[in-house]
């Protein structure tokens, strides 16, 4: 591996990565943030991944994903016509959330590895790549095919005592698929993927000189996308052609402006009905939290659990969290720099779990149809709850995580410093 110096992404330390070889990932020095890993098995590997993700994908498509059967009654429902079905029932904007989050993303994420990889395996390094690899980066958080599946079982759970369920062969197809893309992306480390790209473009990056500190002690700024270090009057990053800023701009202001909207959504997801049951013409509209006491009722504690966390703690954890990092930000606090920065890697893992409940309400809605029989609509609460998840996870990603070392005074930062860890001490096999 070729040498590089990089700022770490939460708290803009300067390190130089040397010493880290196939099989070893490396953590940063101050704040243990992970900067890379040096998967063994080169490009074979995650290409052959994210091709028998994309066949396995179409294998989804066409066929029956599951069916809902009552009184003699079939009602069955394909992957490719979900997004249809709730459209016709006349709510577009779940159809669209479900097309996007589902299908869409998931499948333009692997196809774009596919695209990148099967490019650098043929030795060829254009500089339309670089671009189209920081638009997959981007991409990554709005993949939800893992929640998806979680949201199904927890509807399979919801109405096994309706009618009978089956289980077609585009579900099992698309746990594949999920499989596929999950050990895809955890399979192509970022960083490493940058430098291969420069490394067969036959582009030697000049080492900016440093001294111990933050890019911006340094009078240096790295990309947001890709890593690389400017000099501060720098417009654009020269690797990937990203505008370069030192700081995320006005992110404090996007930060509260998304966290505001979505405590405002918040309650109206809550008090309204997120779906509506109506069993032989009468209606019984269910709330998120109603839905959790129907899971526990039935036995079904875990699932209940896992919805409660998911719909329930989750959301108002995370705005919890956020409202204490800007508070925090803002008023130059000195302490807990630690958890502070934990909380915040925290936020971002967890964020896009609390689609479950809104996934779960898209399956029922287009799974159990049958008339006069039984039906599921989706409630009000469903748009409401959508838009809670996604403005939390866009205020968790304008959150520039270096505002708080920004914020801390010379003696603070120069007693965390003396704590520092050798970045030799940090270098982990993988296991």
């Amino acid at each position: 591996m070729s040498i590089e110096k990089i700022a770490c992404h939460c708290c803009d330390l300067v390190q130089e990565l040397s010493a880290i070889q196939p099989g070893q990932k490396a953590h940063c020095s101050r704040c243990g943030h992970l900067l890379t890993v040096h998967h063994t098995g080169g490009l074979d590997t995650p290409m052959a991944l994210a091709f028998s993700g994309l066949v396995f994908l179409l294998l989804s498509l066409p066929f029956p994903f599951m069916a809902f059967e009552s009184q003699g009654r079939v009602q069955e429902v394909s992957l490719a016509n979900s997004g249809f079905d709730l459209l016709q029932q006349g709510f577009p904007l779940l159809a669209l959330l479900l097309t996007l989050f589902i299908l869409l993303i998931p499948a333009l994420t692997l196809c774009t590895y596919l695209l990148i990889l099967f490019t650098l395996r043929q030795e060829q390094s254009p500089p339309w790549l670089y671009r189209l690899t920081r638009m997959l980066f981007i991409l990554h958080p709005w993949g939800m095919a893992e929640v998806f599946l979680i949201g199904v079982l927890v509807s399979l759970v919801k109405i096994a005592g309706m009618a009978d369920i089956i289980i077609g062969v585009s579900f099992w197809a698309y746990v594949l698929f999920a499989l596929c893309l999950i050990t895809t992306i955890t399979r192509v480390d970022p960083a490493q993927l940058w430098q291969k790209l420069d490394q067969i473009a036959g582009i030697h990056r000049k080492l900016p000189s440093t001294e111990p500190g933050s890019a911006l002690k340094n009078q240096l700024q790295s990309c947001h996308h890709c890593g690389l270090l400017h000099p501060l009057d720098t417009a654009n990053c020269e690797r990937c052609g990203s505008p370069l800023h030192a700081r995320f701009p006005n992110s404090l202001q996007k930060t509260w402006a998304y966290l505001i909207t979505a405590i405002l959504l918040y309650l109206p997801a809550n008090l309204y009905p997120i779906m509506n049951t109506t069993l032989l013409g009468n209606s019984e509209p269910s709330t998120i939290l109603g839905g959790v006491l129907v899971l526990w009722e039935m036995g079904s504690y875990p699932i209940a659990l896992i919805v409660f966390i998911a719909s329930i703690m989750i959301p108002i954890g995370k705005m919890l969290a956020l409202i204490w990092l800007a508070y925090s930000v803002q008023h130059g606090h000195q302490h807990r720099v630690s958890e502070r920065i934990k909380m915040y890697r925290l936020t971002e893992l967890i964020g896009r779990w609390s689609m479950i409940d809104v996934f779960v309400v898209a399956v029922l809605a287009a799974l159990v149809q049958l008339g006069g029989l039984v039906s599921i609509t989706p409630g009000i609460a469903v748009i409401a709850f959508a838009g809670v998840v996604i403005l939390t996870m866009l205020s968790a990603l304008s959150f520039d995580p270096r505002l708080i070392w920004d914020s801390l005074s010379q003696e603070e930062m120069a007693a965390i410093n003396r704590s520092q860890v050798p970045l030799n001490d940090l270098l982990d096999d993988l296991r």
